[in-house]
C-alpha cells in the first residue's frame, strides 16, 4: 500500500485501464474482475500489497489491445475482495494517490504495469493560498444541491462533514461531475488554485443543466 511515508517513485505499478472511469483519492470504486489478465492482476495484488491504479484511456484508442492512457492516474488499494465463481472477483477499490505514469514496462505479465511517481499532495500553504477557491467551490456545492433537490442524504452529509478541503474536492468530482474527461481534468490539475477553478467551472456547467430540470419539474 502506497503511504504518506512512501518514496515517490513507484517501480512496478500494475494499471488496470478503463474507458470512462476516473478514480480519484479518498473515493471508493466498486469494480467487476472477469477478464483474464485483469483476474491475475488482482491475485498479484491480493498477494502483495493490495494496491493497484485505474488509467482512463485516452478517447479514440479504447477499441485497441494496448490503449493509449492518460499520464495522470489514482493509485488505490483493495480494501475488499470477494471471489466468485470460474476465478471472477468482486472488489472495492480506494483510491489513495495521484500518480504519474512513466514508463510502461516490458511485458512479463499478462497486464501492464509502469514505473511511476507519486503527485505530491497540496501543502499547507498550498491551501491557505486557495481560500478564495475553496468559497467559490463550496458555493457551487451548495447551489448545486440545492438545484438538484437531490435525496442523497448520506452524499449531502459526506460533502458537508469532510473537514479536508482536498479530499472534499475529490469527492465532489467523483459523485457531482459526470463526464470522465471533465474529471480527468480534474485529476491532472497538480496545481490546486487551478484544480479548484476547473471543478468550480465544472459544477457550474452541472448547475446550468440541471436548473431547466428542476423548474420543469
Amino acid at each position: 500500500m502506497i503511504t504518506t511515508t512512501s518514496s515517490s517513485v513507484l517501480p512496478r505499478l500494475s494499471v488496470f485501464p478503463l474507458p470512462s472511469t476516473v478514480l480519484f483519492p479518498g473515493v471508493v470504486l466498486p469494480l467487476h474482475i472477469f477478464e483474464p489478465r485483469y483476474r491475475d492482476m488482482v491475485v498479484d495484488a491480493l498477494a502483495g500489497d493490495k494496491t493497484m491504479a485505474v488509467a482512463l484511456m485516452r478517447q479514440g484508442s479504447e477499441q485497441q489491445e494496448r490503449p493509449h492512457l492518460h499520464q495522470v492516474a489514482c493509485a488505490g488499494h483493495i480494501i475488499h475482495s470477494e471471489k466468485l465463481t470460474g476465478g471472477r472477483y468482486n472488489i472495492l477499490l480506494e483510491g489513495t494517490h495521484r500518480v504519474r505514469l512513466l514508463e510502461e514496462l516490458p511485458f512479463e505479465r499478462t497486464y501492464r504495469r509502469f514505473s511511476a511517481e507519486v503527485v505530491p499532495a497540496p501543502s499547507e500553504s498550498d491551501i491557505r493560498a486557495a481560500q478564495a477557491e475553496l468559497l467559490k467551490l463550496e458555493s457551487s456545492m451548495l447551489s448545486l444541491v440545492g438545484a438538484v433537490g437531490t435525496t442523497d442524504t448520506q452524499l449531502i452529509e459526506v460533502l458537508r462533514s469532510t473537514p479536508d478541503p482536498m479530499k472534499l474536492a475529490d469527492i465532489m468530482a467523483a459523485t457531482l461531475i459526470t463526464e470522465p474527461h471533465k474529471q480527468q481534468e480534474i485529476l491532472e490539475a497538480t496545481d490546486l488554485r487551478a484544480r479548484l477553478a476547473r471543478l468550480t467551472d465544472a459544477l457550474v456547467d452541472v448547475l446550468a443543466r440541471a436548473r431547466p430540470i428542476a423548474q420543469a419539474n
